[in-house]
C-alpha cells in the first residue's frame, strides 16, 4: 500500500487500531502508540507492591488499562478523577482513536503518527 493514513480521519484511524488490537494486542499497540501518545505504562503487582495499570492521559481525558479487567475512560482534572466509565473491549479502538487525534489537535504531530499508522497498516497487511 502506498497511500498513507491520514490521521485526522477518525474512521481510517479506528480500523487501523482496531487490526492493531487484533494482530499485536493492547500491549504491542501501546507500546508503538508511546511515540505520539502520552503513554505511561503499567506494571503486575508483585508481593509488596501494587500493580500500576498503563494510562494515556490527553487533557482532562484518560484511558486506564489495568492489567486485569476492564479498561476505563477517566475524567481527570488536577489529578483526581471526577468521574470513570468502563470501555466495551469493542470500544476500546474507537477510544484510542479518539484520544490519539485530540492528541494531534493538542501537539500537532500530525505526520509522525501518520508515518505510524501507516506503518502498522502496512506490517499487519503484510503479516508481521
Amino acid at each position: 500500500m502506498t497511500a498513507f493514513v491520514d490521521p485526522t480521519d477518525s474512521a481510517a484511524v479506528e480500523q487501523v487500531l482496531r487490526a492493531a488490537l487484533a494482530g499485536i494486542g493492547p500491549a504491542g499497540l501501546l507500546s508503538e502508540l508511546s511515540s505520539v501518545l502520552p503513554v505511561r505504562l503499567g506494571r503486575e503487582g508483585g508481593l509488596f507492591r501494587q500493580g500500576q495499570p498503563t494510562v494515556i492521559q490527553v487533557g482532562e481525558e484518560a484511558l486506564s488499562i489495568p492489567a486485569r479487567g476492564r479498561p476505563a475512560l477517566q475524567h481527570v482534572v488536577g489529578g483526581v478523577v471526577l468521574s470513570s466509565d468502563e470501555v466495551a473491549p469493542s470500544a476500546l479502538p474507537g477510544v484510542l482513536a479518539a484520544l490519539v487525534m485530540r492528541s494531534l489537535a493538542e501537539t500537532g504531530a500530525h505526520d509522525a503518527a501518520s508515518v505510524l499508522l501507516t506503518s502498522l497498516r502496512d506490517a499487519l497487511a503484510a503479516g508481521r
